[in-house]
């Protein structure tokens, strides 16, 4: 009987460890939108957009964000897996920065043709600024994450 408990509460362990999991990606899916969003509504704001040209934009430049995105998952993957093996070889590192270096070609490709398809309602002043806002935005939210995990390890060193 003991037994039969012991595994009826590792399974229901088991499980709410999963579930936790599902619940953190679905959290960290959310707020990767949130924070696309915000990104996009703070490019038209720097951007001087229309109406018009807004809606456009979001459409574009969210699909864009999802090719970019795309384009370094593989890099990422094989990133990840090599960190965690102890026995990579140095074929593997090689492999992991050939990755990285058709991702980083690859976006300069979905780059250029982007700004081609931007061009089509945007003037090329307006495409400068989406640079630069970008760049901005960028350099704000390390920012934000450097002070949220300073704060976060003032914090714990605050409880010792």
């Amino acid at each position: 009987m003991k037994k039969l408990l012991l595994l009826i509460a590792i399974a229901l362990f088991g499980f709410n460890l999963l579930w936790a999991q599902e619940e953190d990606a679905v959290r960290k899916e959310k707020m990767f939108k949130e924070v696309q969003e915000f990104k996009m509504k703070y490019l038209a704001q720097e951007m001087d957009l229309s109406e018009l040209q807004k809606k456009k934009f979001f459409e574009l430049y969210s699909e864009m964000s999802e090719s970019k995105r795309n384009c370094y998952s593989e890099a990422r993957v094989m990133d990840r897996r090599i960190k965690e093996d102890k026995e990579a070889t140095e074929q593997d590192y090689q492999q992991v920065r050939n990755a990285y270096a058709h991702a980083n070609a690859q976006w300069a490709v979905i780059e250029a043709q982007y700004d081609d398809k931007f061009s089509e309602f945007l003037s090329q002043k307006q495409i400068y600024e989406m640079k630069e806002a970008e760049a901005s935005f960028r350099d704000k939210f390390e920012e934000m994450k450097h002070n949220r995990k300073k704060s976060h390890f003032k914090k714990k060193d605050d409880k010792k």
